[in-house]
């Protein structure tokens, strides 16, 4: 369990951790795909290594399941428990394949996004990431607080002291941010002073260009097939940095091999074919001007307001 200290606390941590309750769990633990995308996959002769070391001396080490409900784990109405697994997914397949007794940690979680949180937290921990996995999950956690803070910023501009209605019908105040952090006393303390990409580059020790090009590389990683992502993450096939970040822009998606991924960059019109951040600065200069076209009129033209629609919509893609 000392894995998991850092990231889990006592309300997480479910208190029934009876031996008869596990064998009938067990029989039913799930794997989500898109949980499962955020586990970086060992090389084989990495994974080889941990299947003769299990062989030999069993699997020391609990698998981690998170007890939800289907509503919750598969966005459904299902009110059915479910035992969801979050980590020791390669343990698990090799405990399967060979018949080899296992041990489990049941967790809790209020939401998904809870969960991909604390995976991504989890797998940044491991020593033997590839450059290419450290940045897929460094990207993943600052697109991840930055759909957090969006709800969160949406609730704040409600007014802090107003009430919400949940879907008990209860009445509760504020918002409680997911990814705030403790102060010294140990209460939530919602971030307010720096940027996600500040902070997030003080984590990992990496400047703040970095974490936003990990961010376009993730998406970029995104448009890839489950197959060629594993492949590409553990260093088996190499593609460039810069051309995984530009796929990040492109309508494609589940592309299986490097030539798919060379065929959809010859798409890409010349003047898009340099970096992230040129490309983000051209359209911020159309976007100033097209802007300060706007404060000289009275009345703007569609034609004005849709290009300035369209240049904001293509700097999001970008962010």
């Amino acid at each position: 369990m000392k894995k998991y200290q850092i990231g889990l606390t006592d309300k997480k941590i479910i208190k029934d951790q009876s031996l008869l309750r596990h064998e009938e769990i067990k029989n039913r633990i799930q794997i989500l795909p898109e949980l499962e995308a955020f586990i970086p996959p060992l090389l084989p002769e990495e994974f080889a290594q941990l299947e003769a070391n299990i062989q030999r001396e069993g699997c020391r080490e609990a698998l981690l399941i998170w007890e939800t409900t289907e509503g919750i784990a598969r966005e459904t109405n299902s009110p059915e428990p479910a035992y969801i697994l979050i980590d020791g997914h390669n343990r698990y397949s090799i405990c399967k394949t060979h018949h080899i007794d296992y041990k489990i940690h049941l967790v809790q979680f209020s939401d998904k996004e809870a969960v991909y949180a604390f995976m991504i937290e989890n797998q940044l921990g491991r020593r033997n990431l590839t450059p290419e996995q450290a940045s897929y999950l460094r990207g993943l956690r600052y697109r991840t607080e930055r759909l957090e803070r969006g709800k969160y910023d949406r609730l704040s501009h409600k007014g802090q002291n107003d009430l919400y209605e949940n879907s008990g019908g209860e009445k509760h105040k504020g918002h409680s941010d997911p990814y705030a952090e403790n102060d010294h006393k140990g209460q939530n303390v919602p971030y307010e002073k720096t940027s996600t990409s500040e902070r997030l580059a003080e984590r990992f020790n990496v400047s703040e260009k970095t974490i936003k090009r990990d961010a376009e590389f993730s998406r970029g990683v995104d448009k890839l097939s489950p197959e060629l992502r594993k492949e590409v993450l553990s260093g088996k096939v190499k593609v460039s940095k810069s051309d995984i970040q530009q796929l990040a822009s492109l309508e494609v998606e589940n592309l299986s091999s490097a030539e798919a991924i060379s065929q959809a960059l010859r798409k890409v019109p010349e003047k898009a074919s340099g970096s992230v951040e040129e490309s983000a600065e051209e359209i911020k200069n159309q976007l100033r001007k097209k802007l300060t076209q706007l404060t000289k009129v009275e009345v703007p033209s569609d034609e004005l307001l849709n290009a300035i629609i369209k240049l904001a919509r293509q700097l999001k893609t970008l962010r």
